[in-house]
């Protein structure tokens, strides 16, 4: 995520090549537990005549399936290599939703797509009817080239984590899946959706842009709070929202404050805690709007007749106050 506009554009380093298949980094849904245990062929077929080999083989793939669930927890730490991270590419099982959000941000490995700077990491927070869903899309990518060390220090994200990761063209169509159709909500969009085009059409998927309808939190940060700082971090302090740690700039964690933030400037915490007493035509329970609750405010005289008094003892100087009495 780059919050605001900037001149700096780190120095492109050395290209490194890493093309291990999909097949080397599982791929997790967040909306589906992964299985504890696996059926071997023994117990699908209980031939006692099966051969020696057919058994070493099962014996293998039992012994694989063990240490797959037994591999310990991603403990978040991108500065090394680390192989227990598993992306997480859920299936859009909201896609037909009329009221699909899509809270995303990216981290690259520099500020231009157009001089070889390639996207290393997604993350994305869904709402529906701005609710969370508790589906998230999070994926590290291996850009196939190096970083300048000014960018590592800010996302924290090493080359050495990235080398074993899967490259954009094994995760782009379920990415592109993921995102087709909905509204997708970024800070400071144009450089997260000019990568992300530029990404998809290296892979021969142009269209991504005309396919989404995408939504600034930037621009409109700065219609609300003009002449202000908005970036992620000060919108956080003067909203007092995303208390989450923000040492480095991970991008699922971007978008987890980012969607507090974007609920916070359109009025979703309002939307979200206060309701009607009466039910909708549909049986929802329905929101109160302000613009309906203002005909409800009742004139109060004490404060009518305390305004009049005041108009009063001026009158005698200022004539023309005669008028608003």
């Amino acid at each position: 995520m780059i919050d605001d506009d900037t001149d700096e554009t780190p120095a492109d380093s050395s290209q490194s090549q890493d093309t291990r298949s999909l097949a080397d980094h599982p791929i997790i849904s967040s909306h589906t537990q992964r299985p504890t245990e696996q059926a071997t062929m023994t117990d699908a077929n209980p031939n006692t005549h099966m051969p020696n080999t057919d058994t070493a083989s099962v014996s293998q793939a039992d012994t694989q399936t063990a240490s797959a669930e037994e591999m310990p927890k991603f403990d978040g730490d991108t500065s090394r290599a680390n192989p227990y991270f598993r992306p997480l590419l859920p299936k859009p099982i909201h896609r037909h939703d009329s009221d699909r959000q899509l809270i995303m941000d990216t981290e690259t490995t520099g500020l231009d797509p157009l001089k070889g700077d390639r996207i290393i990491e997604v993350g994305i927070v869904e709402l529906v009817g701005r609710k969370f869903t508790g589906e998230k899309l999070h994926v590290y990518i291996n850009p196939q080239r190096g970083m300048d060390e000014e960018v590592i220090r800010i996302h924290g994200i090493s080359e050495a984590f990235l080398a074993d990761k899967p490259t954009f063209d094994q995760v782009a169509q379920a990415l592109y899946d993921f995102m087709d159709g909905a509204e997708v909500i970024a800070h400071n969009a144009t450089f997260d959706i000019n990568f992300l085009s530029m990404e998809f059409a290296k892979v021969g998927l142009h269209d991504f842009a005309e396919r989404i309808q995408v939504t600034d939190s930037l621009a409109m940060a700065k219609q609300q709070y003009p002449g202000q700082k908005n970036t992620l971090d000060a919108l956080v302090r003067r909203l007092d929202v995303g208390k989450q740690d923000r040492t480095f700039h991970g991008a699922l964690l971007d978008s987890e404050i980012l969607a507090e933030v974007y609920l916070a400037m359109t009025g979703g915490q309002v939307a979200l805690a206060i309701e009607e007493d009466t039910q909708t035509d549909g049986g929802q329970t329905g929101h109160a709007h302000f613009s309906e609750l203002a005909d409800l405010l009742l004139q109060s005289p004490m404060d009518e007749s305390a305004s009049q008094h005041w108009y009063a003892s001026l009158a005698e100087d200022f004539p023309a106050l005669k008028n608003n009495m």
